[in-house]
Formats: structure tokens, sequence, C-alpha cells
């Protein structure tokens, strides 16, 4: 994909700064009191600690992804900015710019000839106004030569999409499921047994680490396990 000369911003997507201020303020405040409780603590073993300071630095990636999430729109190629990647299209190589057909989304979905679908961060798909106005800028320059995509390139990369949402659901569910499980059972484990810092199973102080693995491990695999059953659908 080649960006030319005529690249000047026309519009930036993102959310309002008042927005930004208040996650950062309810999802990261909390965890500095918490982690100056944690990490001097003698009595705590370091395996614990450790996994609990890998469990607050995914909230902060969260905040960080907030702050850094948004849509750029060029005269000539739209960016899609997200926590670890930016993604890039020339308008001619955008097939379709669609509010997510959901009714419980407010997503705008972004689909391009690679057969990517992804969604405008920056609360794009909250405002039908600015969605026409993408559309509009998309419209005028995706170039003559610009043609509609087949149908089936349409429905495999929802297909994909939607496997990907799905996986996120599940790991999601699953790491919370059994970052409690183990809390509630070591509280109750622990009041029988009254453990000591050097008793406390490594299961029971690595409690941090566990919802990341649970969260990674079936995201995988979940994604994996409905594309294939997409693909044996297709043949």
């Amino acid at each position: 994909m080649e960006i030319g000369p005529d690249s000047r911003v026309i519009r930036k997507y993102r959310l309002r700064p008042t927005q930004l201020v208040f996650i950062t303020g309810l999802l990261g405040l909390p965890g500095i009191p918490l982690a100056g409780s944690i990490v001097p603590e003698d009595d705590l073993s370091v395996t614990f600690k450790a996994g609990s300071i890998v469990l607050m630095s995914t909230v902060y990636l969260a905040i960080i992804w907030f702050w850094r999430a948004a849509t750029i729109v060029y005269r000539d190629h739209i960016v899609v900015r997200q926590l670890f990647r930016t993604r890039k299209a020339v308008w001619s190589d955008v097939l379709s710019i669609e509010i997510e057909n959901n009714p419980g989304s407010s997503r705008t979905m972004l689909l391009d000839r690679e057969g990517r679908l992804f969604p405008l961060p920056g609360g794009v798909g909250a405002q039908a106004h600015e969605v026409r106005a993408i559309k509009d800028i998309w419209e005028r320059s995706r170039g003559e030569g610009w043609m509609p995509p087949d149908e089936a390139i349409i429905l495999a990369a929802q297909y994909r999409a939607r496997a990907q949402t799905s996986a996120i659901v599940w790991a999601t569910f699953l790491a919370v499921g059994s970052f409690l499980a183990l809390l509630v059972s070591g509280l109750v484990f622990g009041a029988k047994s009254e453990w000591d810092s050097d008793e406390i199973p490594w299961l029971f102080q690595a409690i941090g680490f566990v919802p990341v693995v649970v969260f990674v491990a079936v995201y995988q695999v979940a994604v994996r396990l409905l594309r294939r059953r997409h693909t044996a659908y297709v043949h």
C-alpha cells in the first residue's frame, strides 16, 4: 500500500478528554495504594507480589489503550490506531464501512482489501453523522476503478470477526471466573487451615498470573476451533 503526498489530516476521532480522565481515575487510582500496600509487605511471597503486579498491569494497559485508540481520517487514506498496532489503508483498498449488524453494538466496522474486518475506535460508531461523513470521504476518494467486494469475502471477514469476538468473551468470562474461584477458595481454605505465608499453596500465591494465562490460552484455542469449524463448513 502506498500513501501518497496528499496526506493532510481531515479529522481525528478519540474519546473526549473528560472521558479519558474519568476512565483513568476510575481504573487507575485504586491501583496506586494497592500496589503501595502489597510491594513493601515482607510477609507476602515474591510470587504473590509478582502476580498482583501482573494483574494490575493489565488494568493499566487498558487505560493506555483508551488514550491511544483513535481513528484518523486523511484525504487519501485512513489510520486506525490501537494498543499494539496501527492499521493504514488507502481509500481504494477500503471495501466497506458499515455500522455493525448487531443490536447490542454501535461499532463501525471497516473491511479492507486484505479481508480484515475491524472496528473504528474513538467513539465513531456512537455518532451516525460522523460515520456518514467518513463514508462520504471514502466514496469520493476511492477512485473510479473501485469495485464492490464479493459476497464471499464479506461473509468470511464477518465470520472471522465474530469468531474473534466470541473468543474474547469466552476468554474474559473464564479468566474472571478462575480468579474469583481461586480467591473464594483461598479465603475459605485459608480460614480453615490458618496458613502462614510459607504454607500458602503456590496456586493461590500465583493468583495474579492465573487469569492472564487462562485468558491467553482460552482465546487462542477458541479462535482456532471457531475458524476450523467455519473452514469445515465452507468445504
